[in-house]
């Protein structure tokens, strides 16, 4: 079935993928067991592709916790605070990987009706940096703060996959981007690895 797609007798037909092939479902629309109306009406435009770029807001955040650890604590450090550090620098990395698959799959490669294979690439690399994420977070957090962040990601997600009008899949898609990032920053800056100590300057290096 059609996620958020409209009501009988309008319902957008399924497109072709290749000779005689519908369109391949994606790792999030496979889980779920549903088809996100978006992909027969997304296409290129330049406000997604600038949105995605939003993915360097959390890589900036890790990258300055990492960098305040670096220089406010002595080491040898602790086993934790050795982990946490070496989480933090791979999510930098992951999410600025991430503006670039976004950008490649939601703007250079999309095209209305078809999953180009950086659309796969990226949805594989969102959900795998969501995942650590989570995990990253709700090593320092709670279990309920963790799953409220992770609710309010996918609700995004879900929201964008279910648009039915190009123009409404620039708004929504643009926006799942903005949360995303803005998510993935709180995630960062949300009770660092060593926090009393790096607490004086890390919003002064983020900033």
């Amino acid at each position: 079935r059609h996620f958020g797609s409209s009501r009988r007798g309008t319902e957008p037909s399924p497109q072709l993928h290749g000779p005689g092939r519908p369109m391949s479902k994606n790792a999030v629309e496979a889980l779920l067991g549903i088809r996100f109306s978006s992909a027969q009406v997304w296409d290129a435009h330049p406000a997604v592709g600038f949105s995605s770029l939003c993915f360097g807001v959390p890589a900036c955040a890790f990258a300055a916790v990492a960098y305040c650890i670096e220089e406010a604590v002595r080491r040898p450090w602790s086993h934790s605070t050795a982990f946490h550090f070496a989480f933090y620098v791979f999510l930098c990395g992951a999410y600025s990987v991430a503006i670039f698959t976004s950008a490649l799959a939601d703007y250079v490669y999309v095209r209305r009706g078809h999953r180009s294979r950086y659309g796969k690439v990226d949805v594989v690399w969102a959900a795998f940096v969501f995942v650590l994420s989570n995990i990253s977070f709700v090593l320092r957090a709670s279990v309920l703060e963790t799953a409220i962040l992770s609710s309010a990601a996918m609700a995004a997600f879900l929201f964008s996959g279910s648009s039915t009008a190009a123009s409404q899949w620039v708004v929504r898609h643009s926006l799942w981007h903005v949360i995303a990032g803005l998510l993935g920053a709180y995630g960062a800056l949300r009770l660092p690895p060593q926090g009393a100590a790096i607490a004086p300057r890390v919003f002064g290096v983020f900033g």
